[in-house]
């Protein structure tokens, strides 16, 4: 009895570490994504330097919620190349082919972006920004610098095509395949290029993310407890009365 007692509490304890998210459903995906971002640092309008990386695999967790109608992606994206070396080149004018400075600039952790954006629901899809880390160094107008800044996709949009207990299937994209116009990031330059403006892409096309698997989980429980149940036998010779 006092054996059935104990497998009754511990079952219970194991499955009260199961998360109930209400309406929720947690879904896994992980693949390639198309796109770019340019990765700039000028003195701005009439001026070129920089390297334009590329997006390569995005891993991300996503938490969607049908009723609320909230999505919470997190995850990673991978950028390559994820560093470069280049002059800032006057390209118009009477400064056309003036050296003004150099830098060389790394982006994300070793070329790997996180991020973790939590959404509501905006005219049937979601929409938030992506934020890419850059840091690096390097000589303008004879003066050396260093810093770390953000450059951005403004907005991504995610349309929900398809949500299901064991899939989501979804499609993403940058809003208007703009070009966001650049800011100032440290004295006399900003992530601009040439026409005061650094160019942005993401895109991916009806991709499926799998349930995140709860199921496995129970059956790794379920195997626990017969495993309590046979090391029990094996301490006293039988099965126990319950």
């Amino acid at each position: 009895m006092k054996f059935a007692r104990t497998l009754q509490i511990s079952a219970t304890l194991i499955l009260g570490l199961v998360p109930i998210s209400g309406h929720s459903q947690i879904y896994y995906y992980s693949g390639p994504v198309s796109g770019y971002t340019e990765v700039d640092l000028t003195p701005g309008a009439g001026y070129a330097g920089g390297f334009v990386a590329s997006f390569g695999i995005l891993t991300e967790t996503l938490n969607y919620d049908p009723v609320a109608q909230t999505l919470e992606e997190v995850g990673t994206v991978t950028l390559s190349p994820y560093s470069g070396s280049f002059n800032m080149v006057g390209v118009v004018g009477e400064n056309a082919g003036d050296v003004v400075g150099s830098a060389t600039l790394t982006v994300g952790n070793n070329g790997i972006i996180t991020f973790d954006n939590y959404q509501d629901i905006n005219g049937g899809a979601f929409y938030s920004p992506l934020l890419i880390p850059v840091s690096g160094s390097g000589i303008y107008q004879g003066q050396a610098f260093t810093g770390s800044w953000d450059i951005a996709i403004p907005s991504i949009e995610t349309q929900i095509i398809a949500a299901s207990p064991t899939s989501l299937t979804f499609s993403e994209f940058n809003v208007g395949m703009g070009a966001p116009y650049g800011i100032p990031v440290l004295d006399g330059l900003m992530t601009g290029t040439d026409d005061g403006t650094y160019y942005v892409g993401w895109q991916v096309n009806s991709i499926v993310a799998t349930a995140a698997p709860e199921a496995n989980f129970i059956s790794i429980l379920g195997l626990g407890l017969l495993g309590l149940a046979f090391m029990r036998r094996r301490a006293v010779g039988v099965w126990p009365n319950c």
